[in-house]
């Protein structure tokens, strides 16, 4: 079997991670967004960055959803999606996400309010979640 695929191509025309609530900081952000699941990815026995290796796979769709910095701490969530790639033909709606993942998110806190606080967030709470996600990824893959 050719090793999962896990696009992590973000860009402009490929929106995967959004870090906007991290307002000037956003694209730091999302950069260490795509900097955890691509390294998750790459360290996962079976998995793949190039989409050259392998048709199928996922879209890992991470955001910030809070953010707040108080006193001296800095606290962020995050919630994901885990995306079948690519979409599918269905006979109702032309092509379509198929979702694998429903209420996929987490939460951490770091010493300061400054941005290198907020990424010490984003990096541990992106790091956690994919060690969630490679096994939920490994099931599915053969469902398909």
């Amino acid at each position: 079997m050719p090793p999962i695929f896990v696009d992590t191509a973000h860009g402009p025309k490929n929106k995967l991670y959004d870090g906007s609530k991290a307002g000037k900081a956003a694209e730091k952000a999302e950069g260490k967004m795509q900097e955890m699941v691509k390294a998750a990815v790459d360290g996962a026995a079976g998995f793949t960055t190039d989409s050259k290796e392998s048709k199928k796979g996922y879209v890992i769709l991470l955001r910030i959803s809070k953010l707040d910095t108080a006193g001296h701490e800095t606290s962020c969530s995050l919630e994901g999606e885990i995306i079948r790639y690519p979409k599918l033909q269905t006979m109702k709606r032309g092509k379509g996400s198929e979702m694998v993942s429903l209420g996929w998110k987490g939460s951490a806190s770091a010493t300061g309010t400054s941005d290198d606080s907020m990424l010490q967030c984003v990096e541990g709470i992106a790091e956690n979640m994919m060690k969630k996600a490679i096994p939920i990824m490994s099931n599915d893959m053969p469902k398909r």
